[in-house]
């Protein structure tokens, strides 16, 4: 089994409120977050620093271990909280989700620590499967004062899904639509309302 984990901790600071609750076809963008995942994750976490948002969700809350270091802070209270060896970690303002990508990285775990799509060039922890012995290299990176999840790579084995291999099963690059801005939101509403 793999423990899901949608981090909702963001101040959303470049967007000017809380994005996870904006409504994209009728629901929440965390809710679009969660149908994905809940059915190929047992348990699933919405980890934050503020749970208030989320009470009516069908999922485990977990506030934030350590409050506000970001994303790598969100990964930490999700590994250390999970009873499974797995997590798949994905952000509250990514609505789309692609079984297949899923399946793709779970295939990848062997004699790895992370599986990481790199869209572009650059590497999504955002959507990625962490191994629970990412927490010491977490802890030791946290501890020195980097927030950067890309700062515990080197002392990781990393798996990376590349492009060529994960447009197979996501031809669009949907899985990897987020929002961080107001432009982000409009452009998303325009091209999928």
């Amino acid at each position: 089994m793999v423990t899901g984990a949608i981090l909702a901790g963001g101040r959303s600071s470049r967007f000017g409120r809380n994005k996870a609750v904006e409504v994209f076809r009728g629901k929440r963008l965390i809710n679009h977050s969660l149908e994905g995942i809940c059915v190929h994750c047992d348990p699933v976490f919405v980890v934050a620093n503020d749970l208030e948002p989320y009470l009516d969700l069908q999922a485990t809350l977990i506030r934030d271990l350590i409050p506000h270091q970001g994303p790598i802070g969100g990964i930490q209270t999700a590994l250390i909280s999970s009873p499974h060896e797995w997590v798949f970690i994905k952000a509250a303002d990514m609505p789309f989700f692609v079984p297949e990508l899923f399946r793709m990285m779970l295939d990848s775990t062997r004699d790895a620590d992370l599986v990481i799509p790199v869209h572009g060039k650059l590497f999504e922890p955002l959507l990625a499967l962490y191994n629970r012995r990412c927490i010491p290299a977490i802890a030791s990176v946290l501890k020195s004062g980097e927030r950067s999840v890309t700062a515990i790579f080197e002392k990781l084995r990393l798996k990376t899904i590349g492009e060529e291999q994960w447009r197979i099963v996501d031809a669009e690059g949907s899985s990897f639509l987020n929002v961080n801005t107001p432009e982000d939101w409009a452009e998303l509403t325009a091209k999928f309302c």
